[in-house]
């Protein structure tokens, strides 16, 4: 075998002669094809390293970004405070959706390369000499995973493009319900456990009016039969709340409350919609009767959203406004 000496590599030396007796033995008997596929067979090799860096690379952005998004949280003084933890939510599925896709990839390549690894056991001469086809090396499979990565790494960049974008869009939003909350229309929930009970009435009116509601009752009495407040909305559907005002730390309003209203609110006074407000909240009960009946409860976040922020009263409950003609 011709060597060219030349060369900067050097035979290793090593401290047991038989050793190095072993080496020299192999050296002389290496053709050129052994070192032809000694060199091809290192090359798949480092391709195979190469390829599997480029996808650790993407896989640990990915997870730096899965890590940031798992932290996001909603402002709960927001009145988006869901529609934050909605697309931070979205963000979250679309990186981990991503991870799981770069990290299967990943791992194939790494199956290659320890593949390789093993060949460089066996006989690599024989292994280059059978001229294969395409398809019947292990390298052969890194192609189409390899054509994934750039797509992938437009996709993450598209995913938190769009994250940006919905959250500014929020932002944006947000500073328009604080500048309402700043004005004289909005009612803190602090302002509500200050109040008597029929101020409390009478500020829950107050929104009704700001609603563009037309008012036909403002505030309770001996004989309103469960109906505090009344007002025909917009669309022509009318309106009843019943109001239960609570000192700051009183205790949850039960079913009772439900049942009462229950029994006068659509009997009584013909109401479409029926509603308990309270600057409080309601125990278990209560909120299976109510969803039983058909009764909506108003108060902690979803009173913030309307008498804070100033969200329409039918949007804050889930309900469509309905046309005046299927009103009628």
């Amino acid at each position: 075998m011709h060597l060219n000496w030349k060369t900067g590599v050097a035979v290793p030396k090593y401290a047991d002669a038989e050793m190095n007796a072993a080496l020299q033995r192999k050296i002389r008997a290496a053709t050129d094809d052994d070192l032809l596929a000694s060199l091809l067979h290192f090359t798949e090799g480092r391709v195979a390293l190469s390829r599997y860096r480029s996808f650790d690379v993407l896989l640990s952005e990915l997870r730096r970004e899965e890590a940031h998004a798992g932290k996001l949280e909603g402002d709960d003084d927001s009145p988006l405070c869901f529609e934050y933890r909605q697309a931070n939510y979205r963000l979250l599925q679309g990186l981990r959706g991503e991870v799981t896709r770069i990290e299967t990839a990943r791992n194939e390549i790494g199956s290659v390369w320890h593949s390789l690894r093993e060949a460089s056991t066996g006989d690599l001469a024989r292994r280059y000499q059978s001229c294969a086809d395409a398809g019947e090396f292990e390298l052969d499979a890194i192609g189409p995973l390899k054509r994934a990565l750039m797509p992938s790494w437009d996709r993450l960049i598209a995913i938190l493009s769009r994250h940006r974008e919905e959250v500014h869009a929020l932002a944006l939003q947000d500073v328009e319900f604080q500048a309402f909350a700043a004005t004289s229309d909005s009612i803190a929930l602090e302002q509500f456990d200050r109040m008597t009970p029929l101020q409390f009435e009478q500020a829950i009116a107050e929104l009704v009016q700001r609603d563009g509601y037309a008012l036909a009752r403002r505030n309770g009495g001996a004989r309103d039969l469960g109906a505090d407040v009344i007002a025909t909305a917009p669309d022509g559907r009318k309106i009843v709340f019943q109001c239960k005002h609570r000192q700051p730390g009183g205790r949850p309003l039960g079913s009772p409350v439900i049942q009462t209203l229950n029994g006068t609110a659509r009997p009584v006074h013909k109401a479409d919609i029926v509603i308990a407000v309270t600057n409080a909240s309601f125990t278990s009960p209560a909120h299976a009767l109510a969803v039983e009946q058909d009764i909506h409860l108003l108060f902690g976040p979803r009173l913030r959203r309307w008498a804070t922020w100033g969200i329409p009263l039918l949007m804050v409950l889930g309900i469509e406004a309905e046309t005046a003609q299927e009103a009628a």
